[in-house]
């Protein structure tokens, strides 16, 4: 993985490469939040309903003040259980930030803007933050919302760090649509593609369970589209049968959806609950289990279900599946991950989410890049962000593909601004009330609790 050797952090102490007051000024965000630290973080939440000011942002906050947007939903149709972690992750990091300091001198505010998951708004918040002049943007929850922003931050050469939007369109663009074109000169993602999280299921259903018979429940929705075309390109050329079901989210049961789906599926021998929606992923999991789709087939559920205390809530039939941990487990925490995670305990009563983690060091991957380019000029924060080598909760982050390395040919576009290998891995709770650590992990082989053991029968 190619790197460059004179920016960014070291985990070594090293030299940055930074001049001495812009190294010790951001890399001491580490050393805070690892301790716990952080002071009351000072943020600003707007809502859509709020008319875009007419003048800059820096005539109406205090002087010398670096202002970064945050997007993300906090109002339905929007996941708000998601955006409201999401901002408050932004809000500890704006706090470690300031404790130590500030980034050149200068204190962070978080202008933060409920996105909601619709379309209009989205793309209305994106140019609302591009008229206040903001240093950079971070955030989101929804590919679908993502999407909508891109053409104003493109237009307005805003730096962008999206954390937890999977489209692959998103750093690949769209060559159906002018509003979306390839490579993104100023759009970064560190959450996973559709394509990445699917192709490693992918590379299980294949090479470890040995499926034959797939059933893939998506949402109908931008982030469902996205799974579906990948799911569908992972499996070209196997043998596998693959079943795809569109469900509308926000349904108080889909009892009848999975009845059908049985029925016309008895030889499933894996089904997949791949829902951007956690509640509605949740609710459709438990609702297949109860009809007994997954009495003998696989069963693999979201993410989410790393909040083990809602997910046996929310599934309490929920032993023998497996989910995908996007992100890192417990054991594999570094100092910065720990303090996020005991904080995340404390103020909101489970372990921090991988959107969380993601949110939290979309914010530092932004002020290590202010810090580098000695400015907020909008250009220069884009240039650093090409040139990330910086260490932050989940581990190490680097844009490979970029102004100055394109992406060859034969390798997807999607890796253009992307972090090439967010951590993903795929664990089973294989009893009732099991906690995140006690998981059996299943693939990749290379951290699989058991040497072999791809899947685990739980008897139902």
């Amino acid at each position: 993985m190619r790197t460059s050797p004179d920016v960014g952090f070291r985990v070594s102490g090293e030299s940055t490469g930074l001049p001495r007051g812009l190294a010790i000024g951001v890399m001491t965000v580490l050393l805070v939040a690892a301790c716990g630290g952080g002071a009351s973080p000072t943020a600003s939440t707007t809502s859509a309903a709020v008319t875009p000011a007419a003048t800059s942002i820096a005539t109406a906050t205090p002087a010398g003040e670096i202002v970064i947007g945050g997007v993300g939903p906090l109002s339905q149709p929007g996941d708000v259980a998601i955006g409201t972690e999401m901002k408050w992750a932004m809000e500890q990091a704006i706090a470690d930030l300031n404790a130590k300091g500030g980034v050149l001198g200068r204190q962070l505010r978080l202008a933060f803007n409920d996105t909601q998951n619709q379309p209009d708004v989205c793309a209305a918040i994106a140019q609302k933050l591009v008229d206040e002049n903001v240093a950079a943007v971070v955030g989101e929850a929804h590919s679908g919302c993502g999407l909508a922003q891109i053409p104003a931050y493109s237009k307005a050469g805003m730096p962008v760090v999206f954390s937890e939007t999977y489209n692959d369109k998103i750093t690949a663009g769209d060559p159906a649509d002018p509003n979306l074109p390839a490579n993104p000169p100023t759009i970064f993602r560190i959450a996973p593609t559709s394509t990445y999280y699917s192709s490693f299921i992918a590379d299980w259903l294949i090479n470890g369970l040995k499926a034959k018979n797939l059933i893939q429940f998506v949402d109908n929705s931008d982030y469902g589209l996205g799974e579906k075309a990948a799911m569908q390109a992972a499996l070209g050329g196997t043998s596998i049968q693959l079943v795809q079901i569109a469900i509308d989210t926000g349904q108080p049961d889909y009892s009848a959806i999975v009845a059908r789906a049985k029925a016309e599926n008895p030889d499933a021998d894996a089904v997949f609950f791949d829902s951007a929606s956690i509640a509605d992923g949740w609710a459709l999991q438990q609702n297949a289990i109860d009809a007994g789709l997954v009495d003998t087939a696989a069963c693999i559920g979201g993410p989410a279900a790393t909040d083990f205390a809602g997910y046996w809530r929310a599934v309490p039939g929920g032993a023998g599946c497996a989910f995908q941990q996007v992100g890192l487990t417990s054991s594999q925490f570094n100092e910065l991950a720990k303090s996020l995670d005991e904080r995340t305990n404390l103020a909101l009563g489970h372990g921090a989410r991988n959107y969380a983690f993601e949110a939290y060091d979309s914010v530092l991957l932004v002020a290590d890049a202010i810090a580098r380019a000695g400015s907020t000029d909008h250009q220069g924060i884009v240039t650093a962000l090409e040139a990330t080598s910086m260490v932050g909760a989940q581990g190490q982050y680097t844009f490979t593909y970029n102004s100055t390395n394109p992406v060859p040919a034969g390798k997807p576009a999607w890796l253009w601004h992307q972090w090439p290998e967010p951590p993903i891995q795929l664990l089973e709770y294989t009893k009732k009330g099991q906690t995140l650590a006690e998981a059996t992990t299943i693939w990749p082989a290379s951290r699989q609790t058991v040497s072999g053991q791809a899947w685990v029968q739980v008897p139902r």
